[in-house]
């Protein structure tokens, strides 16, 4: 039986798991090699095993063929990681193991079952990235309460960690290979997400990238090398390259040893050399920023604390180069952890307030830890639980409503005088106050004794009430079968419901008979349920190393 609830940061270069203690502070749980996160590396030992975390990434010099990494950038996008003894591995399949990695570390230490969990995501992702995002969990054996964005956790970590009156934060979410910057304002009583912006393929992995091309420049400089560098040299270079950047957070200087094809190199890496090869990328995040706060401005928010969050952020050209923009210095909070911990929050808010729909008598299947006791959660006592929880989720006992806003906006595609246009129906960086946001529109057929209307629906970015048609936006589609005989322009009402998680529900009625169509709208290529439970039965034959 579960004696917690756990939040965890499901990062592109680490990933890092937290739960609530009983003296009601959020708390990361070191892995089994004593660390407080888990490199996201999976290495195919066997076709019954897979090694996670620092011994995978050290793998990957040796065995680039069988590891894999970065695999958060490919969720949501395709349905191939990697392919291992004649099997294509999905980006799904591949994060389930990473799930169970840090999940089976935490129960061995804490000497419980983790089962109940908040996954984060960027605050960027769509509603692809999500249910990939989800659908991992699930692979992983997991009960995923909520899927949650990495920088609302973070915000949620820092309100519930600290009093303090109302203000409006920034935080700036540069992990490794994601950029969130999200504007929210605190106050005693609720958490309100103002706007989100980001760009998920801009993050540390981009800074690596400058560096490997800088150091192979300079190896061919010195060694006069002309040929191609293999996957180990790369693979060598790329840890190198990486372990350059952390120094240069505390050294002026490091050099940095290269081999290739029997020839060596030292190459001597300044940090003004890497602020210079870096600035375009450290550029493209402060425009980002630069847009939120506009946007923000136009609803009469102006920004009062930058927060900084994510390991790229301790980069020091950032500090410096919001300090040169904004004029203020940044706060750095638990850069690491500070997710994974406001993920924990989150679930157990989530948990005990799941208890609700319980019917009287009815016992939660997890326990939840209360001031340093253990005990399931019924219907008929779940109101005195809820009474103590609190005091686990912010210092003074108090809570706080967590109000998130829309990341992407949605549209259905319509004919406007003859010529096809999408329609939003849900708008980019909308409040969503009750963890749902509903919209419905009606709209009339297109032709006398039209059979059907096909709902195509588009996730994008443009906040304009409408726009041109662009197929790259395509989220899915539903068919609507109508009644017959009907005349041009019988009505059939159309409804867009979005959840917390980012996942679109779309319903069309046909208004002469009231038929319907209900679909939840998934990008091409999402797994399908019964891939995802195919996948979960096969994750359990194999051993997480």
């Amino acid at each position: 039986m579960a004696k917690y609830v756990f939040g965890i940061d499901l990062g592109t270069t680490y990933s890092c798991i937290a739960y609530v203690d009983e003296t009601g502070r959020a708390t990361v749980v070191n892995n089994s090699e004593g660390t407080n996160t888990t490199p996201s590396v999976v290495n195919f030992a066997s076709p019954s095993q897979v090694v996670v975390g620092q011994v995978a990434k050290e793998n990957a010099v040796i065995d680039p063929d069988n590891t894999i990494s970065l695999v958060k950038t490919l969720m949501g996008k395709t349905d191939f990681a990697i392919s291992y003894n004649g099997e294509d591995k999905s980006p799904e399949e591949v994060s389930a193991y990473i799930l169970r990695k840090v999940a089976e570390d935490a129960a061995k230490m804490l000497d419980t079952e983790v089962k109940d969990v908040v996954i984060t995501c960027p605050a960027y992702f769509g509603t692809a990235e999500r249910t990939a995002t989800k659908n991992a969990g699930i692979i992983a054996g997991l009960n995923v309460l909520e899927v949650i964005s990495e920088p609302t956790a973070a915000a949620l970590y820092y309100g519930c960690a600290r009093e303090q009156e109302e203000k409006t934060i920034l935080v700036f979410d540069l992990g490794g290979g994601t950029f969130d910057v999200t504007i929210m304002n605190i106050s005693s009583e609720k958490i309100e997400v103002i706007c989100s912006d980001g760009n998920h393929e801009l993050g540390g992995k981009d800074w690596d990238e400058a560096v490997m091309r800088y150091l192979a420049e300079e190896f061919i400089s010195q060694t006069g090398f002309d040929g191609e560098f293999d996957e180990y040299a790369q693979q060598d270079m790329r840890l190198k390259a990486e372990k350059a950047k952390q120094q240069l957070t505390s050294r002026d200087q490091v050099p940095v040893m290269l081999d290739a094809a029997g020839l060596r190199a030292r190459i001597n890496l300044t940090r003004e050399k890497f602020d210079e090869i870096t600035s375009a990328l450290l550029g493209e995040a402060i425009e980002k920023t630069e847009s939120a706060i506009d946007v923000a401005k136009e609803k009469g928010y102006n920004i009062d604390e930058i927060l900084l969050v994510g390991g790229s952020t301790r980069m020091p050209q950032v500090t410096k180069a919001i300090v040169d923009r904004f004029g203020m210095e940044p706060k750095i909070l638990d850069p690491d952890e500070a997710v994974a911990k406001g993920a924990a929050i989150h679930a157990v808010n989530v948990y005990v307030n799941n208890q609700k729909s319980l019917e009287p008598g009815d016992v939660g299947e997890t326990t939840v830890n209360v001031g340093g006791a253990t005990k399931e959660i019924n219907a008929d006592d779940y109101k005195e639980e809820l009474a103590v929880q609190p005091e686990m989720m912010s210092i003074g006992g108090k809570t706080r409503q967590v109000v998130v806003a829309t990341t992407k906006s949605f549209a259905i595609e319509v004919l406007i005088n003859g010529e096809s246009k999408c329609c939003n129906m849900i708008i980019k960086n909308e409040p969503m106050p009750n963890g749902s946001i509903s919209v419905t529109k009606e709209f009339g057929t297109n032709v006398a004794n039209q059979e059907s209307a096909e709902l195509v629906v588009y996730e994008s970015d443009f906040m304009e009430e409408t726009f041109d048609v662009d197929k790259d936006f395509v989220l899915g589609t539903a068919t609507l079968e109508l009644s017959e005989n009907l005349p041009v322009g019988s009505p059939i009402q159309v409804t867009f419901t979005l959840s917390t998680e980012g996942i679109l529900e779309v319903s069309g009625v046909d208004k002469t008979t009231g038929r319907e169509v209900h679909a939840t709208m998934q990008a091409k290529g999402i797994m399908a349920e019964e891939k995802v439970d195919e996948l979960k039965e096969k994750s359990k034959q194999m051993v997480v190393m």
